[in-house]
Order: C-alpha cells, then structure tokens, then sequence
C-alpha cells in the first residue's frame, strides 16, 4: 500500500499545494486535519448523500484495514508498524471492535480484541478466528465461541511473505465467490510463501499480484502476477475480481492466470512476451506530468480535473442497497493525492471490461484526509476509513507520522434505518433465502456462513436441495450464480451438476462451471471434451476467456484441442487479454511438443498467437526449431509467412552466433522475390543473424540508399549495427551529414573500436544539437581511446566543460585508468559527493529560484529547457522518453521536491532502477538500467539508447546505488534557464513552446 508511487528517485516530502504558472512557492498543508466535528460536514458529495463520522480519535487510531462481522460491527486494524516494519514499534498494533448500539450512526461500543501486533495489514472473519496479514505471516486468531476474545495465540497459517518490502506489504483480504480468501502484495515484496517448515523450492514465488488461499485445504495459489502495488481488492456481481494500484494505472480486472503489466521488473515466465494492461481507458492525473511529479507539485488543476493522481487504495465494487441503482456496480477506489474517492463505471468490452472514468464521487476538502478502504455493509452505507496524516509515505518517519489520528466515516443516500441484525443466529434455510438479497454484504456473508457450516461437518442437506432448486429456477443470472457459488462453498459431489452447466443459455453459469470443474482437479474426459468443443463455438468472449484461464490448471498433454480451439477465432485477434491469456496457456505445450506446436501456426488465425509459437519453438531448440519453421515459409500465405520470419527474428536477437541452417540460401533467393515489402525486409533481417552475406548487403543497401523510405532505412541501420556488421564505420561517418539519421548513426558508433570514430564526431561538434551533443559525449565516453579523445576536447574547449556530467564522470573513472583519471581531474574537475555539497546547492538554488531576477519565469521557455535537457528520458504532458518515471502525476508544486531528485537523484533508487555498468569483451563501457536478460542476451536502456548484448560479449556487469538520472543537470543552465525550467515544471498544464523556439 503506502508506497503510493515511492519506488524509483522519490524522496518522503509532505504534500504540498500546486503552484502556479510564472511563480516558485511551496505551500505546507493546514496544521491539523479538520476538527472531527467538521470533517464529514466538509465533504462534497452528489445530491441526496451524507457523510457521517462513525468513529474518529482517540477511539480509533490508524485504521490501516477493516472488516464488518455479521452482527454489523466493524472489525478494525489499528496499525501502528507503519511506517518502520523493521526496528521500529514491535507488538503495538491491535484489532478493535466497534459497534453503533443505539442505531445512531456513530460507535459507541469500543472493544479491543488483540493487541500485540506487529505488521499487521489486512484482516478477515470466518471458520471460528479473525485472519490477519502480519508480514512474514498470515496469522489465524480462533474465536470458535464468537465471544470477542481469542481462544489462543495466534496461529501462523503461512509465512514468507517478505519483511523488506516496507510499503509493499500483502494485504486487502477478502473471500471470493469461489470461497478462497484472496490477497494482494506489492513489487517490492519478493516473497516464496509456504505453509510453515515448507521448503524453499515448495514454495509459491510471488511479488506484485494477487493470491488465495483455501481456509480448510490450506492450499495457496497466485491468482495473477503483475502490477505495481496493488490495495485493493473486490468482486462484481458476476464474481468477477478487480484490483486497484499505485503509479501505473490503478484498476485491473484480476482473470485467474494474468500477467499484467508492471512497473518494473520481468514477470515470472521468461516466455510471457507481453503483459496485459489495465481494463481502464484513463488514468487519474495529467499524463503529462511525470507520476512523481506530485509530491513535488502537488495536485496540479489538469490532474485535479483527471481524477485526483496516481495513488489508489481500497476499492469497492457497489452492489448494496442504500445507494441509487444508478451508482450500482461501479468502482470505487481512495485517491491519496486527491484526497477524494474517484469512481469508475464498469462496462463490458469483448472478453472482459472497460472502467470509464465517471465524475468523482467524494472530495474530502482537507488535505490530510488519506482514505484507504471502503465497503457497504449490512444497511447498504458505505464505511470509509481515513489515516488522516500529511504524507504520502511515511519511512523513517521522515515526514513526522502522526500516529494520533484515525477517522472511519460513513456515506449513505437519503434517510437510511441502521440495520440490526446477526446472521450468525439465522438457520440455513434463512441463509439460503438471502442469496436473494439485494445488498451483496448479506449475500456472501450467508454464503460464507453456509461454507463454515459444512465444513464443520453440520448436515447442509436441506440447504443444498434449496439452492439447486435456485440455480435451475427461471431466474436471472445473478441469483442463479449466487445459489452456484453456495453449492461449491458447502461443498459435496459438483462434477455432473457443472458438467451440465457447461451448455446453459448464460455465459457467466457456462463460465463459472468451466472455473469450479478445473480449481481442484482434473476435469473427467467428458469435461475435457466439451472444453474442446466450446473453445471452437462457443459464442461468448468472456467462455473463452475462461477457458483460456482454465488451460493453465490443465496438465499439458489435455490442453491440445482447446488451445486448438481458442486459437482459431480470427475475431479474437484485437482482444488483448483474451489472446494473451490463450497464450499463457499454450505456452508450455510448445517444448513438449514443437512439431505440433509448428503445424498449429498454419490454423492459427491470430498473428500474435503466430509470432509468439515461433518466438518459443526456437527458444525451446534453436536448431531444431528452424528445421522445423523454414520450410513452413515456402507453403504458406504471405501473411503467415511474414509473422513466421518475425517472430525468428524475434527469437534469434540477442544470440552471437547462429549458422545458417540447410537450404536457406535458396529460401532466402524465393524470400527476396515476394511481392510483400515487409516479407522482403522480415528474410533480410532474419539472414543478418545468420551472417548471410546476400542479406547483409541488402540491408546495406537499403541504409545508403537515398530512395528508400526513412523508416526502413532506421530499421536497417538498428539491425546492422546490433550484429556489429563490419566495414559499417565509413558508412555511418557518412551519415553524420544526414539530418534525420544523424542521431542513430552517432548512437550506433559507439558499437565500434575506431581510431577514426573521435575525430570525426569532435569535428562536427561546434554545430550539433544539443541532443546530438549529449549523445556524441555518452558514444566516446565509451571506450578509453575515445574518452581521452573527449577530454582533450575538454581542454581545448572544443567541448564545454558543462557538457560532462557527473554521470559521465563517474564512467570514465569506472575504467580504472590511472591516466584518465588525472586527464578528467585536470580537464574537467573531480565529482562533487558529500551531502554538504549537496545541501549548500539546495540552499543556492532555492535562493536562486526565489530571488526577483529582473522578470517573470517564462513557463514557455522553461519548455524549450525541458525538451532538450528532459524530454529524453522523461514524459511530462503527454510527450517524452520512458527511461525515467513518468512526471505528471507526481508533486510538482514542491521546490523542495524538484531540488532534492535533480540534485540528488542517487538518494534513494529503488533496486530495478539502479545504475548498471557494463563493460564488453571489446572494451566498451556502458552504464544504464537493466531491462531484459534472458539466457542469451541482456537488454539494457542507457540515457540514450537501448541495446540487446549478447551475454557471451558481456566481460563484467556492476551493480551500483547511483541513479541513472545524472547528476549536474542544472550546471548546464543559466539562471534564467533555471527559473524558467522550474516554472513549466510546476505549471498546471500544457503551454506553448517559446515562439519559433521549439
């Protein structure tokens, strides 16, 4: 949870008011949160809603997470850990108990039931006890007696959940329809999660995603992998889950088996290929500005107006019945940095969802309101909790943690009776007749309540006579779901019963039956058949994405004719999850089996299904991979065929050596002869990894000739000079004098050992672009000869001594070259370290900045600064490189904030963006941030280029704490520039470049 975007240059500041455009300030928040008296009262809701304070301190302090027990009492964490896991208060945090008696919408009963705790993050009732996430553990606190005491100490039902993750803890507990309790965990939280005393190569892997855990089989799974840090967890009424998350987008539609999309890092499958993205089509700040940007500039009015920023706790699929119908099934999510509660509208799009952003529904009006959950309990009002703190982070209690203060308020429509009640006294037949309900909270917690029945070993007979009669009633599909979900919760013979849903008139019966038939075992051979069969005609996208998720519980050998199935629906092709998920689930067929895997490329009507079957036959075995696809090429269409020869080439990036295999000189000849530029170009591409002298001499041409289009004339140059093809030096001097291509070609000779490479940049330097000038000092930089080259240039002032950055500085010393180092002390200085010298540049350039220098900042101006110092490596407004972290959601208001990241922006480096040099077999030396690596090459992004090396060309790889956003970036600017670079940074939208300037 709290991180709430800190993970790469971030530094803990206080949340400071936005600025605006031509002026620096920095605004601290109002001394204290409102008055509780106040706080409900300020909020702005939509006609006909109230907030009421339920409780607020010193009767709740810290509310990190909550639960509602059937009595309709709040089960609360007071979590008081945070912000210091480790070393910090041990045994502090507790569970409380609070209760409105009198029905007058406040708690006016208080219990603590454990305190003690440490760590704790999440929590649940059910099956006689209180679960709790307490990292390294998931802890079971029985209360069989329901008498709000603990019946012992707490029980560890798993550990492993790692201790060093801080702010990416496991959390948001919740019991899904299927009757497993579900969880999320963060990115930074590398754990391998196991029953206690499970050995290690046991264990579930997991970091950022979602998982369950069976409370009577005490079985643990991961539902999905990906994602940021995700804290957030519910489920619509078709059973359907969605999460929400921090910095990259926040709301994801949690199909068992995804990968989504991450913020860092590589998912757990090496063969994934691709990650699938977030169901919304927005996000919730100005995607202009960098996602840090908002703890240095606070909440900008264009991301004010997109919803509020980047953090995102808690979420709420509303299916209560207080709120208008209107507002029923929406997404519901706590915005940090907005202080607001952002709402989303949920609609179906192919085989899943699209949120679409809906006016916020809730606006605090004070900014140390931190909402981090919400639910609607037994009366259909909706409990919101409130950390009520400043900060976005709180590690080391940098920005002064107040651990005093805590709020839990509730939101309801018109006049609502506070419901009392105890589900737990009701008998099963009542139990039952609540799957009718409108209010979903009454709905599962009778379902759960049937579940712990069963499984306690009650005869549920009745109860389950009862809820086939719902299921095969003529009732919507909802109801018909709810009386299912019982049926698999109480447990007993379900195999028929499902078998036979499997052709029912509803997708969502047909899809449930596909998910329960596959979460415990095999499915019987006249499952396994009608899968098959449904994957070819079923005609609903959701059933086949089901079974797409179903393929990965399957043992390989039965997945065949569904993957068959899925994979021939040409329709499907524009539906990202959907292919990505079938892929998922083929993956691990194609080493069993390459020779079918290829044939299935010729029925296969999806081209990314095509390419990625390719990419993995030859990842599987290179050589016998290509034995088995070349000869494809020559039978099938051109369309096929040009997927074919990508994802070979695809496959091959990266490995050194690859010879050609038999007959490709004449396949290459008929190849060449195709009416389809993009075959003739994909056979080219593909015979440069095998060194074929023809190919080669293609490209070549293609790269020199001045007829051919500038995209393909990019594409070849990339592809020769990632090969390190021979005799390319002259050609690419040539192209120094070619506008467009000037900067790759400048780029690309840094591949090369040459004496003639320095000389020939340094004589055009006077006349570069500033671009151009950074990327010919990050080329000689490189290599020792040219490094010497570069700072003699240094000296003769052919180079300005501005142009050298720290970053650059420090690589040439990485050379461990005696004499290069006293030529870079004597020509260029020595690095600037301590955090003195840090300090008294803060207070320079805040003086600088506040000082009246004569004239407004020019913001416009100040975006001509950005695009030649910034745009490279950052995004802000919408354009930019993604080397460094987005800067449009974050706190650009702050001064403070910019100062400390563009000072010093090694502070604090989150471990898959720390600095790695590289240096090759050749001599070269690159610093940059690790992207990919595989068992053949390393992907790795510099400040201006991102290359594929092949791990045998790779001499030694360093890890360091340095960021790669280099240091000395204002050196370079003059005052004004200065001034003006800070004011587009903080303004609160796009502005027009200078005039003629840009």
């Amino acid at each position: 949870m709290l991180s709430w975007g800190r993970l790469a240059i971030p530094r803990t500041v206080a949340l400071i008011a936005g600025m605006t455009v031509g002026t620096i300030r920095a605004e601290e928040p109002q001394p204290r949160p409102l008055p509780l008296a106040q706080a409900a009262q300020k909020m702005t809701l939509p006609m006909g809603y109230k907030a009421t304070l339920f409780a607020g301190e010193p009767d709740v302090h810290q509310p990190i997470a909550f639960t509602i027990d059937p009595k309709g009492r709040l089960w609360v964490v007071e979590c008081y850990s945070y912000p210091i896991w480790l070393g910090g208060p041990q045994k502090k945090d507790r569970v409380i108990i609070l209760e409105d008696t009198d029905g007058d919408g406040q708690a006016d009963q208080r219990k603590v039931f454990y305190e003690g705790g440490t760590s704790l993050t999440g929590i649940a009732l059910g099956f006689g006890g209180v679960w709790l996430c307490a990292t390294p553990n998931l802890l079971f606190i029985p209360d069989a007696d329901g008498n709000d005491m603990p019946d012992g100490p707490p029980v560890v039902k798993l550990d492993g959940w790692d201790v060093k993750a801080q702010h990416n803890m496991f959390n948001a507990l919740n019991w899904a329809p299927d009757g497993w309790l579900w969880g999320c965990n963060g990115i930074l939280s590398n754990s391998l999660v196991g029953k206690p005393g499970t050995p290690n190569e046991k264990r579930t892997a997991i970091n950022c995603g979602v998982w369950r855990y069976h409370p009577t089989r005490e079985v643990v799974e991961v539902v999905a992998h990906g994602t940021t840090n995700p804290w957030g967890l519910d489920f619509d009424e078709r059973g359907e889950a969605f999460i929400t998350n921090c910095v990259i987008p926040h709301l994801f539609h949690a199909v068992p088996g995804a990968r989504f999309q991450r913020m860092f890092g590589q998912d757990f499958n090496p063969f994934s290929y691709e990650l699938i993205p977030t169901c919304a089509d927005h996000v919730h700040w100005d995607t202009t500005e960098k996602w840090s940007d908002i703890r240095r500039i606070g909440v900008t009015r264009t991301t004010d107006e997109a919803g509020g920023g980047h953090a995102h706790v808690g979420a709420m699929i509303y299916l209560g019945d207080n709120w208008p119908d209107a507002m029923r099934g929406s997404a519901y999510t706590c915005n940090i940095h907005g202080h607001r509660v952002n709402r989303d509208k949920l609609e179906r799009l192919k085989s899943g969802y699209v949120a679409r952003h809906e006016k916020d529904f809730l606006l605090a009006n004070d900014n140390w309101f931190r909402g981090l959950d919400l639910k609607y309990g037994p009366d259909g009002g909706v409990y919101l909790t409130d950390w009520s703190d400043t900060g976005e982070c709180h590690e080391n209690d940098a920005d002064n943690a107040h651990r005093e203060n805590g709020r839990i308020y509730k939101i309801t429509f018109g006049e609502t009776k506070p419901a009392k009640l105890d589900l737990s006294q009701r008998n099963d037949r009542e139990l039952v007749e609540l799957q009718s309900h409108k209010n979903e909270w009454q709905v599962r917690t009778a379902r759960r309540l049937l579940q712990e029945r069963a499984a306690s070993g009650k005869d549920v007979s009745a109860a389950r006579t009862q809820l086939e009669a719902l299921l095969n009633a003529d009732q919507a599909a909802p109801l018909r779901l709810r009386a299912l979900w019982s049926l698999n919760a109480i447990g007993g013979s379900m195999e028929d019963l499902l078998t036979g849903l499997l052709g029912d008139a509803h997708e969502d019966l047909r899809s449930w039956a596909v998910r329960f038939l596959v979460d415990e075992k095999t499915p019987s051979t006249k499952a396994l058949t009608r899968f098959a069969e449904m994957a070819k005609s079923d005609p609903s996208p959701k059933v086949r994405l089901t079974l797409a998720s179903a393929l990965q519980r399957l043992p390989v050998e039965t997945r065949w004719g569904i993957a068959e199935g899925l994979a021939s629906h040409a329709e499907d092709a524009e539906d990202t999850p959907l292919v990505l998920m079938t892929w998922y689930g083929i993956e691990p067929l194609v080493p069993a089996d390459r020779v079918r895997a290829a044939s299935l490329i010729e029925r296969v009507t999806i081209p990314k299904l095509r390419q990625f079957l390719t990419r993995r036959i030859i990842a599987a075995d290179l050589v016998q991979g290509l034995a088995v696809l070349l000869p494809r090429t020559e039978t099938t269409d051109d369309i096929t065929r040009r997927d074919l020869l990508s994802g070979m080439r695809e496959a091959l990036r990266g490995h050194k050596q690859v010879p050609a295999p038999e007959g490709w000189a004449k396949r290459f000849e008929l190849l060449s002869q195709s009416k389809d530029a993009s075959v003739r170009e994909q056979a080219a591409m593909l015979g440069l990894l095998f060194n074929d002298p023809n190919a080669i001499e293609k490209l070549r041409s293609t790269l020199e000739s001045k007829s051919a289009e500038e995209g393909e004339r990019h594409r070849a140059l990339e592809a020769l000079v990632e090969r390190r093809v021979a005799g390319l030096v002259p050609v690419l001097q040539r192209l120094l004098d070619h506008p467009s291509l000037r900067s790759p070609a400048i780029r690309s000779l840094g591949a090369y050992d040459d004496p003639a490479i320095a000389p020939s940049l340094l004589k055009r330097y006077p006349t570069l672009s500033e671009t151009d000038r950074d990327d010919v000092v990050a080329t000689l930089a490189s290599r020792p000869i040219s490094a010497k080259a570069l700072l003699e240039a240094v000296r003769e002032q052919v180079v300005p001594r501005r142009d050298i950055s720290a970053t650059v500085a420090r690589q040439i010393l990485a050379f461990n070259n005696v004499a290069l180092n006293k030529q870079l002390e004597s020509a260029w200085g020595t690095l600037r370290g301590t955090s003195a010298d840090k300090a008294a540049l803060m207070t320079k350039y805040k003086a600088a900045l506040a000082a009246d220098a004569g004239r407004t900042p020019d913001a416009s101006r100040g975006r001509l600064v950005f695009n030649k110092a910034c745009l490279q490596c950052h995004k802000l407004f919408g354009a930019g490189g993604d080397v460094g972290p987005e800067l449009t959601g974050s706190d650009r208001a702050s001064i403070d904030y910019i100062l400390e990241n563009v000072l010093d922006p090694g502070a604090a480096v989150g471990r898959d963006f720390q600095l790695t040099t590289i240096a090759t077999t050749d001599g070269r030396l690159l610093s940059g941030i690790i992207r990919e690596q595989n068992e053949a090459s390393i992907t790795v992004q510099t400040a201006n280029d991102r290359l594929i090396l092949p791990r045998e060309d790779v001499d030694d790889l360093k890890v360091s704490n340095a960021s790669m956003m280099p240091e000395g970036l204002l050196d370079k600017l003059s005052p004004e520039e200065v001034r003006d670079l800070f004011s587009y940074l903080s303004a609160p939208a796009q502005v027009q470049p200078a005039e003629g300037r840009d």
